[in-house]
């Protein structure tokens, strides 16, 4: 989200993690594997300049429940209804919670099960926070609020979500208190691809909308 490039990017030094946010949900930046390192994406561990939540590439969520690997997300057909689609938007909303939290806490090992490594933006994210307080900062702010989520498409056993949200003002901080990288409030807005796997949902493909 956010923090990806954010976190990515306006965590540039390290804004990579609201995510969150690797916060989006879009929460752009971070950030979706192999990870532990203001927004965020629900968007690297280095302090990155502007909190814009990901100039990464948006991956392609394939149709099967394996993880996708980066490409364009398509959609198809009209917004899906039904329990599934609601259950599919409830952890979207969770996920961008997580977000808010890892951002705020630093503890990204929350998020590591809600994506695989097709996401990159949830991947960067979670690597920017990770990496910033293991290093002795922190992020104040950037967290992802007036969320919007919505399941507009399904291709396949990928479903596709929109999150919409008010990143607010951050400041990245090194060990010494000082701080190193920082960011306005802006709107935001990011793409994911959803899909079960092995029982559970998973962010598989993500990324800022354009």
């Amino acid at each position: 989200m956010r923090f990806t490039a954010g976190l990515a990017n306006r965590r540039s030094t390290t804004r990579a993690v609201a995510v969150v946010a690797g916060v989006v949900l879009g929460l752009s930046a971070s950030a979706c594997g192999g990870d532990s390192p203001q927004p965020a994406t629900m968007d690297t561990p280095t302090a990155k300049s502007t909190p814009t939540k990901s100039a990464t590439p948006t991956p392609t969520p394939s149709p099967s429940a394996s993880p996708t690997k980066p490409g364009r997300i398509e959609t198809f057909g009209p917004a899906p209804t039904g329990p599934e689609a609601a259950a599919v938007r409830a952890f979207v909303t969770r996920y961008v919670t997580t977000v808010n939290k890892a951002i705020e806490n630093g503890d990204v090992s929350t998020l590591r099960p809600m994506y695989t490594s097709g996401c990159l933006d949830c991947v960067q994210l979670a690597a920017s926070i990770r990496s910033t307080y293991s290093g002795g900062g922190k992020f104040t702010g950037g967290l992802y609020t007036q969320n919007h989520v919505e399941v507009f498409s399904k291709s396949g056993g990928t479903y596709m979500v929109r999150v919409r949200s008010l990143s607010t003002a951050w400041k990245q901080y090194n060990s010494a208190g000082t701080v190193i990288n920082q960011g306005p409030a802006e709107r935001v807005s990011y793409t994911y691809g959803v899909q079960e796997i092995s029982g559970n949902w998973q962010l598989t493909a993500g990324g800022k909308s354009q």
